[in-house]
């Protein structure tokens, strides 16, 4: 029997890790809500309106969809021939990636390692997802805001602490985050003198070690961001259609458990449940835990007990836990296998499953970060 390389093994233990996640939770879930079972199930989707199952369904597949979008838009803008079913591929791949690494590390690499066997450069390819990281996070900000201007008294309706803590640091991450990215556009050299001072700070104290190499990985980060903001200065519309385009994406699934109540509660507030919903998303972004995988389903439980009963919250959270999570990671995964096996440019040495770089893409040169305009 042929032995396993170390990125199979990787990806085996991630994919292992995340059915052990999947099999506690769910564990917990039963054990500890006797209304829960599967006959339950069953009854809600027999007493459910199939219009708005399928609406669920269909916003699972827009998320998938809205990604490949906007790669295949940006590529376009810049003047370079895209493929849009290879642009669905490369999304494909970044949503099951996400789905079964910490803090979705492995998306971006996944989606970089097939634009690259498709040959597309590394630059351009690294230059696409950067942009799309950038509005990726600007849309969770967006719909937070969205949320609080919607309903600013529902936060408050939440009724344990540690899920008001939960969606606070989600909203200061995701605040973090876009300021650090605009920062490193902007302001790089301010960025560059506070990240090695900090780095030379935790060395001091004992908890980096090798501070050298994660002083060249910030200026390598930050310079990577400072040649974006050079190329989004040939066409500043890509960053507005990045940004509606991912917003589109975030929404759709935002959606997913609003159209999930609304198909056996037709009366719901669906506002209000968009509401729930964004503090949820915010919530379990906070934990780099693959999926959210617990503690979405404690924020769910949590944050719509101000609505519904118990009973009802957990149908809801397992039929759109498993559109949203579930046939999400089925359907991008099916994907990405298919078109590892006979779509794209296939190299001699490639392996017989996707396989990513482990810990991100190759070291770019800045020139090859430039998009043609030809």
């Amino acid at each position: 029997m042929a032995r396993l390389n170390k990125k199979t093994k990787r990806l085996l233990l991630n994919l292992g890790f995340v059915a052990l996640l999947v099999t506690v939770t769910l564990v917990v879930l039963f054990v500890n809500h006797k209304e829960l079972n599967f006959q339950s199930i069953a009854e809600y989707f027999k007493n459910s309106n199939p219009v708005w199952i399928v609406a669920a369904c269909l916003c699972m597949l827009l998320f998938i969809f809205f990604e490949g979008l906007s790669i295949y838009v940006i590529a376009l803008i810049f003047g370079n021939k895209a493929k849009f079913i290879s642009s669905m591929a490369y999304s494909s791949a970044d949503v099951f990636y996400s789905a079964i690494t910490p803090t979705a590390a492995g998306g971006q690499p996944a989606a970089v390692f097939y634009m690259a066997r498709d040959g597309i450069s590394a630059g351009k390819g690294s230059f696409a997802m950067l942009l799309n990281t950038i509005g990726y996070t600007a849309a969770i900000f967006v719909i937070g805001i969205a949320a609080v201007c919607i309903d600013p008294l529902l936060f408050g309706g939440i009724n344990t602490v540690f899920a008001k803590v939960l969606v606070i640091s989600g909203g200061v991450i995701q605040s973090a985050l876009l300021g650090l990215y605009i920062g490193c556009m902007f302001f790089g050299k301010a960025i560059t003198k506070v990240g090695n001072g900090l780095i030379t700070f935790l060395n001091k104290i004992k908890l980096v070690k090798n501070p050298e190499k994660w002083h060249n990985k910030i200026s390598d980060e930050v310079q990577k961001y400072g040649e974006c903001r050079q190329i989004i200065k040939q066409k500043p519309v890509v960053i507005f259609t990045t940004l509606l385009i991912n917003t589109l994406q975030r929404v759709s699934q935002t959606l997913i458990p609003c159209f999930v109540c609304l198909a056996i509660k037709p009366d719901i507030d669906f506002l209000e449940v968009f509401v729930l919903q964004a503090f949820v998303l915010y919530g379990y972004n906070s934990i780099p835990i693959p999926g959210g995988v617990g503690a979405y389903e404690y924020l769910f439980i949590n944050i719509y007990m101000q609505m519904f009963d118990n009973a009802f919250i957990l149908l809801a959270l397992m039929i759109s836990r498993l559109f949203s999570y579930y046939f999400s990671m089925l359907v991008s995964g099916v994907v990405t296998l298919t078109y590892h096996m006979v779509g794209g440019k296939k190299t001699a040495d490639e392996d017989s499953v996707p396989q990513p770089p482990p810990d991100g893409t190759e070291e770019i040169p800045p020139e090859e970060m430039q998009i043609s305009e030809e």
